[in-house]
């Protein structure tokens, strides 16, 4: 894995440590824990955090296999892992994560609208070449040309 990989797994793992901690001596002092007073906030978190986990190891499958759809993998990583860091941050201050969830989503809708465009030019390739292909197969049969590989008999 490349050393900015390294960095971003080591942020995220310092951010949410730190926001964890936190969230530790919030509630430490109550009766009541993060799971009962943001049950919401926290399962989405932990979904948050499992789509993370699973982009990680889905993205160095596909860099080993020399996969171009390793990026997109990756963004969904950056996001699932920002998206863990924001709803912990919802937990300790809800205005503020509010206004920082606001900006993720920004970030996200872009993110997703760079990749739609460059997964919607992949297709629009493979439907041309599909097509290409295709009437190549159909004209060749239509003026009964022969394989050149094919021996005269």
């Amino acid at each position: 894995m490349s050393d900015i990989h390294m960095a971003q797994h080591e942020v995220f793992a310092c951010l949410l440590k730190t926001l964890n901690d936190h969230i530790q001596v919030k509630y430490q002092s109550t009766q009541e824990s993060p799971m009962d007073a943001h049950h919401l906030a926290m399962f989405i978190f932990l979904l948050a955090l499992f789509t993370y986990a699973t982009a990680v190891v889905v993205e160095v499958m596909l860099r080993a296999s020399e996969s171009i759809y390793h990026t997109h993998v990756g963004n969904i990583r950056l996001f699932a892992g920002g998206s863990a860091a924001v709803l912990l941050l919802s937990v300790l201050d809800p205005v503020l994560g509010w206004i920082i969830s606001v900006i993720w989503v920004c970030l996200f809708v872009i993110i997703a609208y760079e990749s739609f465009q460059e997964l919607f030019e992949i297709l629009c390739q493979i439907i041309d070449e599909g097509c290409h292909m295709l009437s190549r197969l159909i004209s060749g049969r239509c003026l009964g040309e022969e394989e050149p590989n094919q021996p005269q008999v």
